[in-house]
């Protein structure tokens, strides 16, 4: 049902077609973007338990870090289970947010909060960032200079000079993190949000 739908709006596009036809393409659009998410929050669901109201601290933890962009929580447990009892501390970006109320992912005690707001700002944040940035999904800014060589994607992202890392091979990522110097103190008393 996706993929048709899919292949019948890039017809749409390509050709010129009636416009009822395209209000009926539009209709049919909305109807199989709620399936995909539904289907997106059942996959969640299922593999990280359900989604509850949760604190997330905002200001950093002294140490070793990673911070993690994206919608991918599947690559964003694949990286927990590869740093676990490492030093390194992983942190959210952006729409990674919500990962923090799955009970399947905050079980990691190194899942230690959220860095920065929105994707629009990732060229800022990510050059603050006193650590490897991993970027799981699209909404990727073009790089700056400051930390091009700290930056890595995975999945379906992928951008010209920047390290590409395959599903669950984040090796390099725990190396970096530990040739840069992390955060320098935990702030107190930590400032958290509710998710």
């Amino acid at each position: 049902t996706l993929f048709r739908s899919l292949a019948r709006a890039l017809r749409a596009l390509a050709e010129r077609v009636p416009a009822e036809e395209l209000v009926g393409l539009i209709l049919e659009c909305g109807s199989v973007n709620y399936l995909a998410m539904q289907l997106l929050n059942e996959h969640h669901i299922a593999r990280f338990g359900k989604p509850e109201p949760t604190e997330v601290r905002v200001t950093p933890v002294a140490g070793r870090a990673i911070l993690v962009s994206g919608h991918d929580l599947d690559d964003l447990e694949r990286l927990l289970i590869q740093t676990e009892g490492r030093g390194i501390n992983v942190y959210t970006h952006g729409e990674m947010l919500p990962a923090h109320g799955y009970p399947g992912l905050k079980k990691y005690k190194h899942l230690v909060g959220n860095y920065g707001g929105s994707w629009h700002e990732q060229q800022t944040e990510f050059a603050a960032f006193p650590g490897p940035v991993l970027v799981t999904t699209n909404c990727m800014m073009p790089p700056r200079d400051e930390y091009h060589e700290r930056l890595f994607t995975a999945g379906a992202v992928r951008y010209p000079d920047v390290s590409h890392l395959e599903a669950g091979e984040y090796g390099a990522l725990a190396c970096v993190a530990s040739s840069e110097p992390g955060f320098p103190l935990t702030v107190t008393p930590p400032r958290k949000i509710l998710v």
